[in-house]
């Protein structure tokens, strides 16, 4: 798989559960919950998503070929890269236990803790002390 390849992915997999719009080389568009997609077809799922034309639907699966743009309307809560040095920094760690994975918005530590912004998988007393900062800072970014 090619760099660019990657990025395209990487970007679609930090938009899962944001809003998009997909528009066709028809013109028509849909708006919704980015479900799924497949990666090497880029055939996208949205959930409840409403069309260019007022049709709302429960679920709507776009074939790849026919997308024209895909725009993302939500910024991700989390960003890897800033938590990453939040926790280098509140834990003391070392910069090279810390891993930043830019193409699925997630960080490694100790090459057996995984943050991303569905949560932070892991055990032990670290594992406890990143969920407690994560916490933290994921109720930072709701207020602003």
């Amino acid at each position: 798989m090619s760099y660019g390849s990657r990025s395209i992915i990487g970007e679609l997999s930090k938009a899962i559960d944001k809003k998009i719009i997909v528009r066709l080389v028809d013109g028509k568009t849909y708006m919704g919950k980015l479900i799924s997609f497949d990666q090497s077809s880029l055939h996208i799922v949205l959930g409840n998503a409403e069309s260019s034309d007022g049709g709302k639907y429960y679920r709507v699966i776009v074939n790849g070929s026919r997308i024209s743009e895909i725009i993302i309307q939500e910024q991700p809560m989390f960003s890897a890269e800033e938590f990453a040095s939040i926790i280098i920094s509140r834990l003391g760690l070392r910069p090279d236990v810390v891993k930043v994975l830019s193409d699925t918005n997630s960080i490694i530590i100790y090459d057996r803790i995984k943050v991303s912004e569905t949560g932070v998988e892991g055990s032990g007393s670290l594992a406890q002390k990143i969920y407690e900062i994560y916490n933290e800072y994921i109720e930072s970014k709701k207020k602003g």
